[in-house]
């Protein structure tokens, strides 16, 4: 198995980073032991929803496009191929978003709350597409 120095040293900052601001945390009080069922929730859905924002949607796109063409050995290429990774976005965004509902729950609370309602809008709207697509389908496997 080929060693890749970038995966391992990204994966060893996500690490060390993620032990600093439960540091910070701690040394500062804001650690709490327990989170209410609808936050963490909310959580869910908001790191679902920027997951999305910077792995799939048309809408980050350029900077997805900052990563094309890298070399896959790169730092470029380590960071635009662990963008594209939904998996990999949705553990750096996870520690961001819990980091900072603990940090600044005040505030955070309503960034929070409106992506976890965009990620639902997101997920109702491919509901309905999968609904709408399946009732063609059928439709169409009815008729002649």
């Amino acid at each position: 198995m080929k060693f890749h120095f970038w995966y391992t040293f990204l994966s060893i900052f996500l690490m060390a980073l993620g032990s600093v601001g439960y540091l910070w945390l701690s040394a500062n009080g804001r650690l709490v032991t327990w989170v209410p069922l609808a936050d963490f929730f909310l959580m869910a859905f908001a790191v679902m929803r920027l997951v999305r924002l910077f792995t799939y949607d048309i809408i980050t796109d350029f900077i997805r496009g900052w990563f094309v063409g890298a070399e896959p050995d790169s730092l470029r290429g380590t960071l635009g191929a662990l963008i594209n990774c939904p998996w990999c976005t949705g553990m750096w965004f996870a520690l961001l978003v819990v980091f900072f509902y603990f940090a600044t729950p005040n505030i955070a609370w309503y960034v929070i709350l409106v992506l976890a309602l965009s990620a639902l809008a997101t997920s109702l709207q491919i509901l309905a597409n999968l609904i709408g697509w399946s009732a063609e389908i059928k439709k169409r496997g009815v008729q002649p």
